[in-house]
């Protein structure tokens, strides 16, 4: 099982290495590239509905991580 590591910057994600990355920003949304996934979490809603919503995708990177076989998922806050 793929656990979370929360950063403070995506410096700390391993150069080479599969990873799913939980973020804030602007819109919400996922983008892929060729080590893995993004999965972006709206900022512009209450704090309580956003950190809601950030734990909730949270939960999601764990299941896309264990039906992909990734082992490092990364929450920045």
């Amino acid at each position: 099982m793929s656990k979370v590591k929360f950063i403070s910057s995506p410096t700390e994600i391993p150069a080479g290495q599969a990873f799913i990355l939980v973020k804030h920003g602007e819109e919400s949304g996922q983008t892929r590239n060729s080590l893995g996934l993004t999965i972006t979490v709206a900022r512009n809603q209450s704090k309580t509905i956003s950190d809601l919503s950030f734990l909730a995708n949270v939960h999601t990177a764990k299941e896309i991580a264990k039906r992909e076989s990734i082992s490092y998922i990364f929450a920045l806050k």
